[in-house]
């Protein structure tokens, strides 16, 4: 966890280092995903792959921009270096650095640590020992009410036609474009759940994306489903894409599928 939180910082030091909007969003490649590589999230990706050899970590990594990197250990980083990359280019305070370790998939995170870049805020876990924002142990709803949601809802160019008839039967709603974030606010209790449903296999959640939010919400009391109702995995693979429920609620799940 130490490693982690110096490489959020050092990420956090890049991001507020490049106040200039264009520099930002300037695209200089195509990342392993195959979405176009941004110079803020490809510096960021850059320090911490610095900080990996400086320090002789026993991690692989999979990140976006550069893919898998097989360094001979059995544990894998799984970073983001910009979660939420357009909002960090239009000046939206909502942007993270999201970083997992784990092994295979989803299911053997073990360890979750998320910055918001601008303000600061830190959400993390340990696998069986709870979730915490700024120290402050989270939990998640247990007990929501169907007639009073609020839920975080994916709205981009991608969404399924069934977004927008949850969407209005819904007491509240909110799109944030920063799935980690997202996440956490179903985690900290701030939200009953966070819907993706993208009939684009492109614009669907990647593994790098959710890792370390999947975590912190199950250890914060949560869930979460693929939209067949099943409890979601994914492997350690960047082409991976998959739409989601997470809830804090297990009960919601017969309610919004």
């Amino acid at each position: 966890m130490e490693l982690l939180e110096e490489l959020s910082v050092l990420i956090r030091d890049i991001a507020r280092g490049m106040p200039d909007a264009v520099e930002r969003g300037r695209e200089i490649c195509l990342g392993a995903d195959g979405t176009p590589t941004t110079q803020i999230d490809k510096c960021a990706e850059n320090v911490a792959l610095s900080l990996l050899e400086e320090r002789d970590a026993p991690l692989n990594v999979l990140s976006e921009e550069i893919g898998f990197v097989d360094r001979g250990h059995d544990r894998t980083l799984v970073i983001d270096p910009i979660d939420g990359t357009h909002n960090s280019i239009m000046g939206v305070p909502l942007y993270t650095v999201s970083l997992a370790v784990g092994r295979e998939s989803l299911r053997d995170v073990e360890y979750a640590y998320i910055r918001n870049l601008v303000t600061d805020d830190v959400y993390s876990a340990v696998k069986g020992q709870g979730s915490y924002h700024n120290g402050r142990r989270m939990r998640a709803r247990q007990h929501s009410d169907p007639d009073e949601l609020t839920m975080m809802l994916y709205l981009g160019c991608g969404a399924h036609p069934d977004t927008f008839k949850l969407l209005k039967g819904c007491r509240r709603t909110r799109a944030y474009g920063c799935a980690s974030i997202e996440m956490c606010l179903v985690a900290d209790g701030a939200a009953d759940g966070f819907m993706m449903n993208s009939e684009d296999p492109s614009k669907r959640i990647r593994v790098i994306d959710i890792a370390a939010s999947h975590l912190i919400l199950r250890e914060a009391g949560g869930e979460v489903f693929d939209l067949s109702g099943e409890l979601m995995d994914m492997p350690f693979d960047i082409a991976a894409r998959q739409n989601f429920l997470a809830v804090g609620d297990s009960s919601l799940k017969e309610v919004l599928l």
